[in-house]
C-alpha cells in the first residue's frame, strides 16, 4: 500500500468540521472526538443552552471550537450560520449533517405543518448546507460529508412516517452527492445508527427498559452509545477510508432491523 503511489487524503490537524445538532447526544460526541483529534469544530444547534454547554466542555478539554445558533427549519438562519462559520473558521473539510427531529404521530393523525417541518430540518437543511459550502469545498478539491441516517429508513417507523421518509431520503442524497462530487475528491457517506442511549429513544421508554432491550434483542448484547458513532465518523474522515464513498454504514450491534 505504501508503495502504490496513491495519495490518500484524510482529515488533518486544523481542518474545520461542522456538526449540526451539536448539542445533542450524537452531536456532542462528534464535537468532542474531532476536537480531541485536532480539528476546529463549528457547533451548530438551535438550542443556545445546549450549544454553550458543549462549547464549554470542548474548550475545557483544550479544543478549538465555536458555537453558531441556527434553526435548520429556517433557510435564512442556515445562510447566516454558513457565513459566520466561513468568517470564523474558513471552509470546512467535513460536514456532519446530524441534526434531526422526530415528532411522533400516526399517518392519519400527522398534521401537515409537522410533516413539513420534519422535512425542512431532516432533509432540506442538509441539502441547503452542502449546497452552500459546496463551491468552496470543490475549489479546495478535498472534503467529507457524513450524513446521519437511521435504521428507521430501512424498516419504517410506526407513528413516524415523517422521520422514516426523511432518513430514507438522506441515504439517497448521500449516494447522489457521492456520485456528483467524487470527481472533486469529496467523499460522502452515511452512518445508520442502531438503537442507542440518546434522548430520542428515551422519549417513550425508561433508561432501564432501553438497556434491557439491548441485552435481549441485539446480538452484541447492548445498545449503542454516542461514542460508538463518533468512532465510526473518525474512521470515515481518515485516510484509511479514502476509497469509501456513497455508502450507508449500519452500526447497530448486529441487529439488521431496529425493534420498535
Amino acid at each position: 500500500m505504501a508503495g502504490d503511489r496513491i495519495v490518500r487524503d484524510g482529515i488533518k490537524p486544523g481542518d474545520v468540521v461542522v456538526v449540526t445538532g451539536g448539542g445533542g447526544g450524537f452531536g456532542q460526541a462528534f464535537c468532542r472526538r474531532f476536537a480531541r483529534d485536532g480539528a476546529k469544530v463549528a457547533i451548530w444547534d438551535h438550542d443556545a443552552k445546549l450549544g454553550e454547554q458543549i462549547l464549554k466542555k470542548v474548550k475545557a478539554e483544550g479544543g478549538d471550537v465555536k458555537f453558531f445558533k441556527a434553526d435548520l427549519s429556517q433557510p435564512a438562519e442556515i445562510d447566516a450560520a454558513v457565513k459566520q462559520t466561513l468568517d470564523g473558521y474558513g471552509t470546512p473539510y467535513c460536514i456532519i449533517n446530524n441534526a434531526s427531529i422526530f415528532p411522533r404521530a400516526s399517518v392519519l393523525d400527522m398534521k401537515p405543518d409537522v410533516w413539513e417541518r420534519t422535512f425542512k430540518v431532516n432533509i432540506t437543511a442538509p441539502w441547503l448546507i452542502v449546497k452552500a459550502f459546496g463551491p468552496q469545498m470543490i475549489a479546495n478539491k478535498r472534503g467529507i460529508i457524513i450524513n446521519i441516517a437511521s435504521g428507521r429508513a430501512l424498516e419504517g417507523a410506526v407513528n413516524g412516517a415523517n422521520y422514516a421518509c426523511t432518513k430514507a431520503a438522506i441515504l439517497s442524497l448521500t449516494k447522489t452527492l457521492a456520485l456528483e462530487w467524487a470527481k472533486h475528491n469529496i467523499r460522502v457517506n452515511a452512518i445508520i445508527p442502531g438503537v442507542s442511549f440518546t434522548a430520542q429513544p428515551l422519549e417513550n421508554t425508561t433508561p432501564e427498559e432501553l438497556l434491557e432491550r439491548g441485552k435481549t434483542t441485539i446480538p452484541l448484547g447492548r445498545v449503542g452509545y454516542p461514542d460508538d458513532m463518533a468512532g465510526l465518523a473518525a474512521y470515515l474522515v481518515s485516510a484509511d477510508a479514502s476509497y469509501m464513498t456513497g455508502q450507508g454504514v449500519a452500526m447497530n450491534g448486529g441487529r439488521v432491523l431496529i425493534p420498535q
